[in-house]
């Protein structure tokens, strides 16, 4: 079982994450093996699955499997006091009857702190239907979305395996260092960031990409390939995230052919090309800066169904990771209904896609064997 949340405190140097009991200081690194397991941020406002599993048994099963980490994505109105959930077999999970989809959220945060599983909470949308393009809309405000985390962070920080926020997802209409308050995602974690450290400042801030930046508009040549949403980091080099930096951990998102149709996935020479092109997108931030990177989501159908060269993506971006000692990720994801991705499941919820989890547990071995660095 992980500290109570008054005796731990997180923080990153040198490209890692750190755990210190603040009881008698004692310091160790933080390796996140992780998955998305997703719901909370649809209309069914709870996780996907209990229609056909026991809460628990899954938890359990991710554990068996050498995962000690979920991020858990979720909407406004899925952390509202009240809501209710929907799409719950109760004949398989009775202790869940009559509680509110936070209610819910808090029981899985306190089983995954029995088992010693980490738990990053994933700000994914604001209403529960789309993927909006910045953190505030029409509907949610950003002082709604600010309290919206203030909240969330009042009721589950006590859980000392929440390791923090990751302020936003995907916001593919913000841009980086332009300076303009509506839409520079820079500034926005600042704000937000600050407010929630206020509250929890045992926890980390994750901090994703954009899809634009001033670089973009002002070097086009010297940044050629495309992204995805959540993995344009390039200029982190010229504005990093002005929070305290033993704060901040990096996290973009990471797809191939699977999910996005990129020109260089039809290159001669893939999947050779795409070390580089990870390192200019988002690596450098650890190679060269030294701040660490999480990969908040990645994943595929590896070969199961959609795109034959999924596989050889993956392959070679579990290798990029190992040589380049990256050991903090998000699969996407533990669900099998993610409809380009699949899942760790199987479509019955029960069985793995045994050649899929073999890539993952690869980087999983890998970053085992390193020594317990020290800050």
């Amino acid at each position: 079982m992980l500290h109570a949340a008054l005796q731990v405190f997180y923080f990153t140097k040198n490209g890692e994450l750190y755990a210190m009991n603040l009881t008698d200081c004692r310091v160790r690194v933080v390796r996140l093996y992780g998955v998305n397991w997703f719901g909370f941020e649809t209309r069914t406002f709870v996780v996907h699955g209990l229609w056909a599993r026991n809460w628990e048994d899954m938890l359990r099963q991710m554990k068996s499997l050498g995962f000690n980490a979920i991020r858990l994505p979720f909407c406004t109105y899925s952390v509202r006091n009240g809501t209710l959930p929907s799409s719950i077999n109760y004949d398989l999970n009775p202790d869940l009857r009559g509680l509110t989809s936070l209610d819910i959220m808090e029981k899985i945060i306190a089983k995954a702190n029995e088992l010693g599983m980490y738990v990053l909470l994933d700000y994914h949308r604001l209403g529960c239907d789309e993927i909006e393009s910045l953190w505030y809309s029409d509907e949610v405000s950003e002082d709604m979305f600010i309290q919206t985390w203030l909240e969330v962070a009042r009721r589950l920080s006590k859980y000392p395996n929440v390791i923090g926020a990751d302020v936003r997802n995907e916001p593919w209409g913000a841009t980086w260092c332009t300076g303009d308050p509506a839409t520079d995602w820079r500034l926005a974690v600042e704000k937000v960031g600050s407010r929630i450290l206020e509250v929890a400042p045992h926890w980390l801030i994750f901090v994703e990409g954009t899809y634009k930046s001033k670089l973009e508009v002002d070097s086009r040549a010297l940044y050629p390939y495309s992204l995805n949403w959540g993995e344009n980091l390039r200029a982190v080099y010229e504005c990093p995230v002005g929070l305290p930096p033993e704060k901040v951990a990096y996290s973009p998102h990471v797809y191939g052919p699977d999910v996005s149709r990129q020109p260089y996935f039809s290159d001669p020479d893939f999947p050779e090309n795409m070390p580089a092109i990870w390192m200019q997108n988002f690596g450098y931030v650890r190679a060269s800066l030294g701040f660490p990177i999480v990969i908040g989501e990645f994943g595929g159908r590896y070969g199961h169904g959609g795109d034959p060269r999924d596989r050889a993506w993956q392959d070679k971006f579990v290798d990029w990771l190992i040589q380049n000692r990256i050991c903090g990720f998000f699969y996407w994801s533990w669900n099998p209904n993610s409809r380009d991705t699949g899942g760790i499941l199987k479509d019955d919820w029960l069985n793995v896609w045994t050649d899929k989890y073999q890539n993952i547990r690869r980087l999983i071995e890998a970053c085992s064997t390193l020594e317990n660095l020290q800050p």
